[in-house]
């Protein structure tokens, strides 16, 4: 018999899709555009994310690191934030015969929070000069769209299966600071980071919906020998074996950051520019395939079955995080400061992706299925964000009596973001249930002595959005995606030395 190069010719798009969206992977629960987060300083969140031309508590080094040449004395700053997502797809043309929940597929089967903590620390070290750290994740994706189970019925499997069941990215930046007062009102600064990625997907290969190619055809004759050709081949890709592919690789790399803050006491407007760099991660790890058996299993030859084409290995990837360019304004108005963000993201620069195997050919010298390089196009966009924000001292006399004590050294805030999506609809799918979308914040700052206790809280509604991409509807990822998201964070920040005010 032949050797079945239908599965290499068929299966192995579906399992280098799989690897490129390992190397993508956010969100997906993603909470912020694509797989990019936002959110790490809870005082910056209560105003919506507009704080580039503030950046005055520690968690700068995120913001705008310009800002720690400003901050006194010693800060030591830790937030945490908790995401709780409700996303939905309901598949506008799933497989026949399939179950649709009638609220539609979850992604959020176990993973109903997502944690995401940072840490900072700065020190002025004179008049002129301050140092910082931080550590703090600027990407990141988890998505599980469901508890797959070899043992459940086919059509009550998540439809979209074959472009992902589960991922899960971290990416972690950890960034050494220096910052430079140029004269009384402004500061420039940089840090040289040390990058941390790591990547998990899981999704299942072997889609019977898949169109049968002309050697599928030539090899379904062998195993149904004396039927129509067409008739063979449908057969064929109906009968053969799904399985489920894994993987896990992880990339050590450096990446920069810089700001600029101009603050001018006589005016009360202050002005933020910061810039973080793109990371090309080159990641190494391993990949790994287990398949169910098929009535066309006892067909294929022994030294070309599923396990032959498709054997664990180990695999690299290239994955590129965009650069991150921010501007921000603020002035003193009504009591308190109104800040306005703009950001850009380059997310075109994720346009393809390369995965490469390290085992394409077996003991005879034949092809396997996992072919020495797969590239897949995402023709990204570019992602923009505005950020609005105001905070303002509580009022020493408000409220009731009774109640001004705890009112007292209280700062509320209140904010609104609007992210843009970078995601095309040819790329909108379970790993990137992906749509623009409007938050509204609230939070607010209690000091006690040395120590300020924060809390702030988002929605987050996305838009629903429908797709329709004709060569998507193999995988059954066209159809309706209704997302919207809750977060809270905390933060304790830690103030030393008698002189630990800002500037």
């Amino acid at each position: 018999m032949p050797a079945p190069d239908a599965y290499r010719e068929v299966l192995v798009r579906k399992q280098s899709a799989g690897l490129i969206a390992l190397a993508l992977a956010g969100v997906s629960n993603a909470w912020c555009s694509a797989f990019a987060v936002n959110e790490n300083g809870a005082r910056a969140q209560g105003m919506g994310g507009a704080f580039a031309s503030l950046a005055d508590d520690a968690s700068a080094i995120f913001f705008n690191p310009a800002g720690i040449a400003f901050l006194r004395g010693a800060n030591f700053q830790m937030d945490n934030l908790v995401v709780a997502g409700q996303f939905r797809f309901i598949p506008s043309d799933p497989p026949p015969g399939a179950a649709v929940p009638e609220k539609g597929f979850s992604g959020t089967i176990r993973q109903p929070f997502i944690p995401v903590a940072n840490i900072y620390f700065t020190h002025r070290l004179n008049d002129k000069w301050a140092v910082g750290f931080g550590g703090y994740a600027p990407f990141g994706l988890a998505a599980n769209w469901t508890n797959f189970n070899d043992g459940d019925p086919a059509n009550t499997k998540f439809s979209a299966r074959f472009a992902g069941t589960r991922a899960k990215l971290l990416n972690f930046w950890f960034q050494p600071t220096i910052a430079r007062r140029i004269n009384a009102s402004s500061a420039i600064s940089v840090g040289v980071a040390y990058v941390h990625a790591h990547l998990f997907l899981e999704q299942s290969v072997g889609n019977p919906d898949d169109n049968p190619t002309d050697f599928t055809r030539s090899l379904a004759l062998d195993v149904f020998p004396g039927s129509d050709s067409n008739a063979a081949a449908r057969a064929f890709q109906r009968l053969q074996p799904e399985g489920r592919f894994r993987a896990a690789a992880s990339s050590n790399r450096p990446g920069f950051a810089a700001g600029y803050l101009f603050k001018s006491k006589a005016t009360g407007w202050q002005i933020g520019l910061s810039w973080r760099s793109p990371v090309v991660h080159r990641l190494k790890g391993k990949g790994s395939f287990a398949f169910l058996s098929s009535p066309l299993t006892p067909f294929l030859p022994s030294d070309r079955g599923v396990d032959v084409l498709f054997p664990n290995q180990n695999l690299e990837a290239t994955f590129v995080t965009p650069a991150t360019y921010v501007a921000g304004v603020s002035k003193n108005v009504w009591g308190g400061r109104l800040a306005f963000d703009a950001r850009l993201q380059d997310y075109k620069r994720f346009r393809d992706l390369p995965i490469n195997f390290s085992n394409t050919k077996d003991a005879k010298g034949r092809d396997r299925a996992t072919s020495a390089e797969q590239r897949l196009t995402f023709d990204f966009r570019n992602s923009v964000l505005l950020h609005t924000g105001f905070e303002k001292p509580v009022p020493k006399d408000f409220g009731p009596r009774m109640m001004r004590g705890m009112m007292r050294d209280v700062t509320w805030r209140a904010g609104y973001t609007f992210d843009h999506s970078p995601v095309p609809d040819k790329s909108v799918g379970p790993l990137f249930p992906d749509s623009s979308r409007h938050s509204v914040t609230g939070g607010m700052t209690k000091r006690l002595a040395h120590v300020d206790m924060t809390m702030f809280y988002q929605f987050m509604q996305m838009k629903n959005r429908t797709t329709n991409v004709a060569a998507n509807a193999h995988q059954f990822t066209n159809g309706q995606y209704r997302n919207l998201a809750h977060l809270a964070g905390a933060s304790l920040r830690f103030r030393f030395g008698k002189d630990n005010g800002v500037d």
